[in-house]
């Protein structure tokens, strides 16, 4: 326990000095700022802040956060690992006191860690700052998307999205040969991290919503998603059925990406 937490205190002294933690720490807060700010002020100058294009922006826009936020850290520390395998640091770290999978468990969890809090700073800051201004037009009804999103759900809803973030990370590092590889397949897993948002579209409102269940921040989306428009469908779970899922689902495709990283540099 002493050396994981001597590695803690380590983490904590150089957190402004390495990229990849650093990047973890202000990515959320310019995702805050761009979405909490930036967007609302652009559409209202334009004169759009009420109209049909702007719920669909602001909708689309919400989505988004929500799909990507424990992907950017998973994919940062996958990078991470493949950056050590490239330059064969993990065999120096294997000789060292703190194991090799120790080192790994340990980066695993505090990056999980630190995309929990990010999410919640940027769920909870827009609902605490721009709430009002992410109100939807749909069916002629104005809807207020953080109206009935609880700081509760917000915080399950960073719990179980963070989750990701050792999936990601075990699955790149397993499967890429180098960073370059590695960089690639980040690039290309950003467009598959965002089709839950695909359950914004009438054809996935019914039983075909599960189809999207393959994604697995899917059903952390699908949670927030039913709460904030308030539209359940008689196909739809209620949002701690979703969570529960997709809580499940995740650390099991994370045991098993992690036993693909085992084979690979472990």
């Amino acid at each position: 326990m002493k050396k994981y937490l001597k590695l803690f205190k380590y983490e904590l002294k150089t957190i402004l000095k390495d990229g990849m933690n650093l990047f973890m720490l202000f990515y959320p807060v310019l995702m805050f700022f761009i979405m909490g700010f930036l967007l609302p002020q652009i559409l209202e100058k334009t004169g759009s802040l009420h109209t049909e294009g702007a719920s669909i922006a602001l909708l689309v826009s919400f989505t988004v956060i929500l799909s990507i936020g424990g992907y950017i850290a998973g994919a940062l520390l996958g990078f991470l690992i493949l950056e050590h395998k490239d330059e064969s640091t993990l065999l120096s770290i294997a000789v060292t006191p703190m194991s090799l999978s120790g080192y790994l468990t340990f980066k695993m969890i505090y990056t999980t860690i630190l995309s929990f809090f990010g999410n919640i700073v940027m769920i909870g800051g827009i609902k605490l700052i721009a709430s009002e201004a992410y109100t939807i037009e749909m069916g002629g009804l104005a809807i207020g998307l953080f109206d009935h999103i609880g700081w509760g759900d917000i915080i399950l809803f960073s719990l179980v999205n963070s989750l990701i973030v050792p999936l990601i990370a075990s699955f790149f590092g397993g499967i890429a040969k180098n960073k370059i590889e590695g960089f690639a397949y980040m690039k290309f897993g950003g467009f598959f991290i965002v089709l839950p948002a695909l359950a914004l579209l009438p054809f996935f409102s019914d039983w075909k919503q599960y189809l999207l269940g393959i994604f697995p921040n899917f059903w952390s989306v699908k949670a927030i998603l039913i709460e904030s428009l308030g539209s359940h469908q008689a196909a739809d779970m209620n949002l701690y059925g979703y969570l529960a899922i997709g809580f499940v689902f995740q650390i099991i495709i994370t045991v098993f990406c992690i036993k693909i990283l085992s084979k690979k540099i472990i």
